[in-house]
């Protein structure tokens, strides 16, 4: 069925098969596959069809195909007989102006060693210009009748621009709501947003020691983490001895819509307490490097 037909229980089935594709799963979130799933259709094939993969990226359900790939030959007369193969890497073919040193590239069936078979991919998701996608062939040559899932490449952009939307307001309207950035201007907090990376850390992990210099600035998301302050104290030992012990002592929480390390990177002073999450925590970070 085409996307606009599909039930959301289909649109599960979808994901789901999706999922088995490993050139997908080792490349896409599983939120990416998910809303790709809703988009994606299924072409049928006839045995001998030429496929052009430009457009999109190709999943094989059934039967099996070849790699159309390029033989590039040197048009110099008298030169050695070189030649190279570009295979399933479908890279870039590239023409050099000059007629005397030019290649020129014949299409060439690839081995059966090279067949693409279920769950095989081809083609690419990145958008091209069309001046750029004539010399970019992604192509393949059906072997049998196929059953093809294609992800289109515009679609898969569209994907991307509104996930990268939503992350950058998500980002924005935490800055926002943190106490010292209220009266920030916008620009200043795009700025910020740029550079921004998310990262989450376990419950008890120390997040910064007492005395060091942190090396990032973090914005708490969700969870919340414990300060704690290093004292000495003493304590006694028979016979009328005393030790010296270091014991951290709680003073407070750092919580949602909070966040620390400013003043720490960009004076390089050493924190004066110890903060530990105390439940899992999802915070914004920006590494020193990039705030410098």
């Amino acid at each position: 069925f085409r996307p606009v037909h599909r039930t959301t229980y289909e649109n599960h089935i979808v994901w789901k098969m999706l999922k088995l594709v490993p050139d997908l799963t080792s490349q896409l979130t599983d939120g990416h596959l998910k809303t790709l799933s809703k988009s994606v259709i299924s072409e049928t094939w006839v045995k001998g069809s030429t496929v052009v993969g430009n457009e999109g990226f190709y999943v094989i359900l059934k039967g099996l195909a070849r790699p159309l790939t390029k033989v590039y030959k040197h048009l110099i007369e008298g030169n050695e007989a070189k030649s190279s193969l570009k295979s399933q890497s479908f890279q870039n073919l590239f023409y050099n102006e000059d007629f005397r040193n030019s290649i020129v590239p014949e299409m060439y069936l690839g081995s059966h060693d090279s067949m693409l078979k279920q769950w095989n991919t081809f083609g690419t998701l990145e958008v091209s210009p069309q001046a750029a996608s004539e010399t970019q062939a992604y192509t393949v040559v059906t072997e049998d009748d196929c059953e093809i899932l294609k992800i289109s490449a515009k679609e898969y952009a569209k994907i991307k621009s509104e996930k990268l939307k939503l992350e950058n307001m998500q980002k924005e309207q935490l800055i926002r709501k943190c106490p010292y950035y209220v009266e920030w201007p916008t620009l200043s907090i795009y700025e910020l947003i740029a550079l921004i990376k998310w990262k989450k850390f376990p419950p008890g992990h120390v997040m910064v020691e007492s005395g060091n210099i942190i090396s990032y600035v973090a914005y708490i998301n969700s969870g919340y983490c414990n300060i704690y302050r290093s004292i000495i104290g003493l304590v006694k030992l028979p016979p009328n001895k005393v030790k010296k012990i270091r014991k951290l002592v709680y003073m407070g929480k750092l919580k949602e819509k909070e966040s620390f390390g400013e003043i720490s990177v960009l004076l390089g002073v050493p924190f004066t307490c110890t903060v530990i999450t105390g439940t899992e925590v999802e915070v914004a970070i920006i590494e020193d490097t990039d705030l410098y």
